[in-house]
């Protein structure tokens, strides 16, 4: 087994065993009873004491009481928290108060009112629903209060609340059906399993993947580059003598030190080459206007050419274009593209009207001499 299969394997069986200890991670553990075992009062929870004093200012004065202090199983009671305070402290009730499984918290309501000493008071009223049968007690309510920017809280004194009944003591036994203790429900967080799901499911394709292009691996190709055999083509006297006026602009370096001259130049080179070339006027006329003249001789794809490069020179003689030493390079290039893709076609023409003149003059020549020409039919008389 290669290095590369048990790499693979080993991250495959790791996959495995990630996957099944999220599994069982997401499962649920047995639900446990906040209450006494024995049934009787509920555990008021830690300690609760007062809060540090704050500096200046009088504690609030709190205290619990309960309407009615005895119920039934199921029946709602009031417990109502009276806090007296300072009009330069703010008091608030914690949102939630921490009475489950004992008690329900149904509705919560609150009121102000001011006192003739300057205080304020205010008293909240909570609505609650006893879900466990005996004497119990409200452990005490922390009431917090906040004063230029410091906190601190105070806390109730607890309320005893006796609950009896039961389910047999009601005439209609679905009386309570609508009324049920909340239950902790128990769910499942399926993320770690969907994520280690995904995860093997990406090293099975990898692993698939692999083992495929192991089957299928080819050599490679070797691509030898051949390079193009030279072809030499006689231009003629036009363009031999632009293409010898363009070099020895480019060692004059004028394109460089004055591009509006040097651009003037060599447009001029160009222009006098159409005009031997295509044998079509220069003299006064515009880019444009020339332009329209060579549509006719000139190829169209060299045509297209010499377009887009008397553009760019027209910019630079008339619109003041300073071109960056590289584009002027460019633009040189491409006079010397056009000069010779302007040419080749009629150097091709002239190359092949002096080789058929050639053959017609050879026929000429054998059939004077009574010698049959090369490739002519010979008959037996």
């Amino acid at each position: 087994m290669t290095r590369a299969r048990r790499t693979v394997t080993t991250l495959g069986v790791a996959a495995l065993v990630a996957a099944a200890a999220a599994v069982v991670a997401a499962q649920p553990g047995p639900y446990v009873d906040a209450g006494p075992a024995d049934g009787g009062a509920p555990d008021a929870g830690p300690l609760i004491v007062d809060g540090p004093d704050l500096a200046g200012l009088a504690r609030p004065q709190t205290s619990a009481a309960a309407a009615p202090s005895r119920v039934r199983l199921g029946d709602t009671l009031t417990l109502f928290v009276e806090v007296i305070y300072d009009e330069k402290v703010t008091v608030n009730l914690p949102a939630t108060l921490e009475l489950a499984p004992y008690f329900e918290e149904t509705r919560r309501t609150s009121s102000d009112e001011r006192r003739s000493d300057g205080t304020r008071k205010r008293t909240y009223q909570v609505q609650l629903r006893a879900w466990e049968l005996g004497d119990l007690r409200i452990p005490p309510i922390p009431v917090g209060y906040t004063a230029g920017g410091q906190q601190s809280w105070v806390v109730t004194n607890t309320v005893p609340i006796e609950v009896h009944g039961s389910l047999g003591d009601v005439d209609d036994k679905t009386a309570l059906l609508a009324d049920t203790p909340p239950v902790a429900l128990r769910s499942r967080d399926w993320r770690l399993p969907l994520a280690a799901a995904v995860g093997l499911a990406a090293l099975a394709v990898a692993l698939v993947a692999w083992r495929l292009r192991r089957r299928r691996r080819v050599l490679a190709p070797t691509v030898v580059p051949v390079r193009p055999a030279a072809v030499t083509v006689a231009l003629g006297g036009p363009a031999e003598r632009a293409l010898a006026a363009l070099a020895a602009l480019e060692r004059a370096g004028t394109l460089g030190t004055d591009p509006r001259a040097g651009y003037e130049e060599m447009v001029e080179i160009v222009r006098g080459f159409c005009g031997e070339q295509f044998g079509v006027a220069t003299v006064d006329r515009t880019s444009d206007e020339l332009l329209r003249a060579l549509a006719r001789p000139m190829p169209p794809a060299t045509h297209g050419l010499a377009r887009r490069w008397f553009a760019r020179c027209d910019l630079v003689k008339y619109a003041a274009e300073r071109p960056a030493p590289a584009a002027a390079r460019g633009d040189l290039g491409s006079a010397r593209e056009l000069v010779i893709a302007a040419a080749a076609p009629a150097a091709a023409a002239a190359a092949e009207a002096a080789k058929a003149k050639a053959e017609a003059a050879a026929e000429t020549a054998a059939a004077a001499a009574g010698v049959p020409a090369a490739g002519a039919e010979v008959r037996d008389g």
